[in-house]
């Protein structure tokens, strides 16, 4: 077994594993490209649902609508059909398209659904008193959306935020199913080089992508600091 080891942990694998064949051929791939597709697909999600869950969150019909047929839309078909339509769907209409592109599209409109709907939770967890207390105080709807409503919505939202980040990092997993060279494609092809050490293979990639998102989690979490986060959004 000790043998196995050697034999995956050699430094061209690992150097595969970490950045694909950056260094090599000049195409980035393994655990680099990985991560580039999960944090932009978290921003970009962030952003959308940002977005769509303040609508959801209207009492505005026409804003409301439109909202939730994104949300029930993406939230009911599966990753993988978004990744095979995104990819596959554009050239048809004679539009090209990048793997990477395909990807990270599915991925950032599957995940802003889903974080569409803790933002309209996270507004609607904001007690009615302290928007009362708002009023009081004579601060404008804008003026309280923008310092009362969305610090504490943002608060309460943390922990499931931190949750649909993780699962939209390991969802980036799927690239290798249209051939991108990404962390779990790149450990099928040496465990199919090796034939002989599969556990060995996928022990190391299941070792990788914790590390990563127990990483992520982490962050996540320094902000649930109620001290630390009064002090970050005060700076910003």
């Amino acid at each position: 077994m000790m043998d196995n080891w050697a034999r995956v942990w050699t430094p061209a694998n690992l150097e595969r594993l970490l950045v694909g064949d950056l260094f090599s051929r000049g195409q980035m791939g393994g655990l680099l490209l990985t991560l580039c597709i999960g944090f932009l697909a978290i921003a970009g999600s962030t952003l959308i649902g940002a977005v769509v869950g303040i609508m959801r969150a209207s009492p505005r019909k026409a804003l409301n609508i439109p909202a939730m047929l994104y949300v029930q839309g993406f939230r009911n078909v599966p990753l993988l059909i978004l990744v095979f339509w995104a990819y596959f769907l554009p050239p048809a209409f004679g539009i090209q398209t990048s793997k990477f592109l395909s990807v990270l599209v599915a991925l950032t409109l599957f995940t802003g659904a889903y974080i569409a709907e803790i933002v309209q939770g996270g507004i609607r967890s904001v007690a009615p008193s302290n928007l009362e207390a708002a009023r009081a105080l004579g601060l404008g709807q804008r003026q309280i959306h923008l310092w009362v409503v969305l610090p504490q919505a943002f608060f309460n939202m943390l922990p499931a935020l931190a949750g649909r980040y993780v699962v939209s990092m390991k969802n980036t997993s799927l690239a290798f199913l249209i051939g991108l060279m990404d962390l779990t494609e790149i450990g099928k092809q040496i465990g199919a080089r090796l034939m002989t050490a599969p556990v060995e293979v996928y022990l190391t990639l299941l070792i990788m992508y914790f590390v990563v998102n127990r990483g992520l989690t982490m962050c996540v979490r320094l902000l649930e600091n109620r001290q630390y986060f009064n002090r970050l959004f005060l700076r910003i």
